[in-house]
């Protein structure tokens, strides 16, 4: 036993989840920086390849309650273990694709893979942890993560520019394989809880509801609103939707409490919490595009201006959440909302010849955005939940995470395609000129600010929930 009283099997399993929490951050920010290679050797538009983004955080999305649910009853192992296998065999997959559908396919493949993995990381920490270091345990998953998010664009750029973008894959071939031969060994063996019902209908139209509206969003640019598969998408987004809240409230185990959704404390919190990581991450995913159109630096030099953001979190959110839990977290989150605002602005007037403070501060506020509300939004969301609904709130919470990322970007992604669009036609990102590349840059980033402003106004409406 260690000094501060962790024993040898606590610390090798705080390993087994910093490994997976790294993993997580680490392919949820490396594949962003060789976006702009990707889209030039397949000849892709910026809309087309970032499905490569959409497809990994959409399948994240789509399954993490899922797998969640399965591991709770007794196969945290198992679902753990196989989770690294998928995700080391789709990176293999990824790295040799010859072409982008078959890279959508594989990180496809790869998503399934990373929400069994990341279902598992927090269960570890209250299933096999004692009590006492359950914080240190929690403390270490987002350490981990904003570390794997730290470094995801550095290590990115230096291997697609001294390499190629397909190592920005191969590089989880070997940590998978040692994370499956560890968990193996690390990981104890349980006994399968007590059976229970699955609302597997209610998770079936949830994910059918988020894959369609986003192929909705992302696909409009290219077809218009009067394509036969918008409007069949449309109405098929639609349809799921009703069902899947007519579904939730009369089944007797639903996956999602819908009646929590007619407080609007509830939504607002919520809501505000959606809109900052469909900006953060709808920044994160043009933004390599800038540097590289606009700037004109190569992947190496972006990976580390995108090293800033995720740094300053992992710097500053520590202290923060430890803040808000004494002084309350309301302004937190409203700060958060107000750094999006400024961001925003700065970048929807940005030009190269501004050179690079105005970008290095906007970097720097990203950072401070989400450091201002991973602890302290996270928190709020739990806090404003109906009593006996804390643990929903903590799943929404997560499920706003991933699913913020998929819609922020494939949000930016259609915006800026429709913008920069000639014609009609849609061209590739190499095809793109810097003016019209700059134009569609600053008027998405207008946009940008509106649902920002609306985070501001509905975070700062909700005041604290006041100590018994």
């Amino acid at each position: 036993m260690t000094k501060s009283g962790i024993t040898k099997h606590s610390l090798l399993l705080l390993i087994a989840v910093a490994l997976a929490a790294l993993m997580d951050g680490l392919d949820g920010s490396i594949v962003n920086i060789a976006l702009p290679v990707i889209a030039a050797e397949f000849g892709a538009d910026t809309g087309s390849v970032s499905w490569t983004v959409i497809v990994y955080l959409l399948m994240v999305a789509g399954t993490i309650l899922i797998f969640g649910n399965i591991a709770g009853r007794g196969h945290v192992k198992k679902t753990l273990i196989i989770g690294f296998t998928i995700f080391t065999l789709a990176s293999a997959i990824c790295g040799f694709s010859t072409s982008l559908a078959m890279l959508i396919i594989a990180r496809l493949i790869q998503g399934l893979g990373a929400a069994m993995i990341i279902a598992c990381a927090p269960i570890i920490c209250v299933k096999f942890m004692p009590s006492k270091i359950l914080g240190l345990s929690f403390g270490v998953l987002t350490a981990a993560t904003s570390v794997g998010f730290a470094v995801g664009p550095a290590i990115g750029g230096f291997l697609t520019h001294y390499l190629s973008w397909h190592w920005i894959f191969f590089i989880n071939i070997p940590i998978g394989i040692f994370a499956v031969l560890y968990c193996l060994r690390v990981i104890p063996k349980e006994t399968s809880g007590t059976p229970s019902r699955f609302d597997w209908i209610g998770a079936g139209l949830l994910f059918a509801a988020m894959a369609s509206g986003v192929y909705v969003l992302e696909r409009l640019p290219h077809f218009g609103f009067f394509h036969p598969q918008i409007i069949g998408f449309g109405i098929f987004f639609a349809a799921t939707l009703i069902a899947l809240c007519i579904y939730e409230i009369k089944t007797p185990t639903p996956l999602i409490n819908i009646r929590v959704f007619t407080r609007f404390r509830v939504n607002a919190v919520i809501i505000s919490f959606f809109i900052i990581q469909i900006v953060y991450c709808g920044l994160l995913y043009l933004l390599p595009f800038y540097l590289t159109n606009t700037m004109r630096v190569d992947s190496l030099t972006s990976g580390f201006y995108l090293l800033i953001p995720p740094l300053v979190t992992a710097i500053v959110s520590v202290p923060i959440s430890r803040w808000s839990d004494k002084t309350g977290r309301r302004w937190f989150m409203t700060a958060s909302c107000v750094f999006l605002v400024l961001i925003s602005v700065v970048f929807a007037f940005i030009k190269p010849e501004w050179g690079v403070i105005p970008l290095l501060a906007s970097l720097l506020m990203m950072g401070l955005s989400i450091g201002f509300v991973s602890g302290p939004g996270s928190g709020r969301i739990v806090e404003v939940m109906p009593d006996g609904e804390q643990e929903l709130g903590s799943t929404l919470m997560m499920t706003c995470v991933y699913c913020g990322g998929v819609v922020g970007t494939a949000l930016y992604a259609a915006v800026f395609t429709l913008l920069t669009a000639e014609g009609g036609q849609i061209l590739s990102f190499t095809d793109l000129p810097t003016e019209l590349f700059l134009s569609g840059f600053h008027l998405t980033m207008a946009a940008g600010i509106v649902i920002s402003v609306i985070s501001v106004l509905l975070s700062a409406v909700v005041p604290d929930r006041k100590s018994a």
